[in-house]
């Protein structure tokens, strides 16, 4: 009978202290908006260049990723181009920047000649709500879209992507280096260019 009682109380007090596993609640993403001037500076340069003002979009959707590619599978041409426009490179820098253009959002009263359209993914959970929000911009056409500069050390340089969306069927955009010459934004490198 000892035996037994001894075998329970060391069965118990086995499972009691097994370690219990905690199952943490996920992160709400949270919107980052940008307050970095050189960033305005460098979207709104881009938006008075004479590629792009064509366009004469009158919106823009404020998702600073549209259409950044994925760096596993352009990495090798990417950073090849990067470094002739960038100089010395550090790729863990950029790596960040782009995972921070993820969640970034433009402020509304830093964009110049263009009305920002709210296109807040961070309360996306289901194919619905992305298709119903998708929807919801499709009144704003024609519409552009631009990302987060992806700077090079010096900030001199950035890595941009465009995207112009004027209806079913109807859309352009480019992936492209831009470098400031004398004071002034300019193109370096059109990197990837598409219509449909």
């Amino acid at each position: 009978m000892k035996n037994i009682f001894l075998f329970i109380n060391c069965l118990s007090l086995f499972f009691s202290c097994q370690k219990k596993e905690v199952i943490e609640p996920t992160q709400k993403i949270e919107r980052e908006f940008i307050n970095d001037p050189l960033v305005y500076e460098v979207v709104n340069a881009v938006l008075e260049m004479h590629d792009f003002k064509k366009d004469s979009a009158e919106y823009m959707l404020n998702f600073t990723n549209p259409l950044l590619f994925d760096l596993e599978i352009d990495e090798e041409n990417f950073y090849g181009y990067a470094e002739e426009y960038f100089g010395e490179i550090d790729k863990i820098e950029i790596e960040n920047q782009i995972k921070s253009s993820k969640h970034c959002y433009y402020l509304k009263d830093r964009i110049n000649n263009i009305e920002l359209i709210d296109y807040n993914l961070t309360n996306i959970k289901t194919d619905e709500q992305l298709d119903s929000l998708n929807k919801s911009v499709k009144k704003n056409i024609p519409y552009i879209l631009i990302s987060l500069p992806i700077f090079n050390k010096e900030k001199n340089a950035a890595f941009l992507s465009y995207h112009y969306d004027c209806g079913y069927l109807c859309a352009h955009g480019k992936k492209f280096f831009i470098k400031k010459v004398n004071g002034k934004w300019e193109i370096a490198l059109v990197y990837e260019e598409y219509i449909s």
